[in-house]
């Protein structure tokens, strides 16, 4: 029993580790405009307003403290239910594939993979335990988050093509 209450500790860990550095991206982000700003001589609200690249960044910076609230759901609620936190966390991998942050994609990864190996569940377990229940409502905080990312998406796409 003893063993179970130290992985226990270590995915919390994890968790938590996760939580802080996804709430750390918008200063870093901040951080990033305000540099750039000042060697142009200019505020971070004028460059943003400028150059749709940094406008992009500076949206897709936002979202992941959102991501880091979502994680505090699926932790809580990881003892009780680890097919809820996997099948969210399948979820916010593909919304991080779709805002191309590798580094989020491999710890929310990680994480995933660890909470699999530690409850003996499988993604496709999890999503049919989780498909009999009310789907739409379990997974409704990450369907949102995957709503923001398309629209960032589409505008990395349309920055792209011009």
């Amino acid at each position: 029993m003893k063993m179970m209450n130290v992985k226990s500790s270590r995915l919390d860990r994890y968790y938590n580790i996760a939580k802080v550095l996804l709430c750390l991206t918008p200063f870093v982000c901040l951080a990033y405009l305000s540099m750039g700003a000042a060697r142009v001589g200019g505020s971070v609200s004028a460059a943003i307003g400028e150059d749709p690249k940094l406008a992009v960044m500076f949206l897709v910076s936002m979202i992941n403290p959102f991501i880091a609230y979502l994680m505090t759901f699926m932790q809580k609620k990881l003892h009780m239910d680890a097919a809820y936190a996997a099948v969210n966390l399948t979820l916010l991998i593909a919304a991080e594939i779709m805002l191309q942050n590798v580094w989020y994609i491999l710890l929310l990864g990680f994480i995933l993979y660890k909470t699999l190996r530690e409850y003996g569940l499988t993604i496709r377990e999890s999503f049919r335990k989780e498909w009999r229940e009310n789907f739409l409502s379990i997974i409704s905080g990450s369907l949102v988050v995957i709503g923001l990312c398309s629209v960032c998406l589409f505008a990395t796409i349309r920055i792209a093509l011009h």
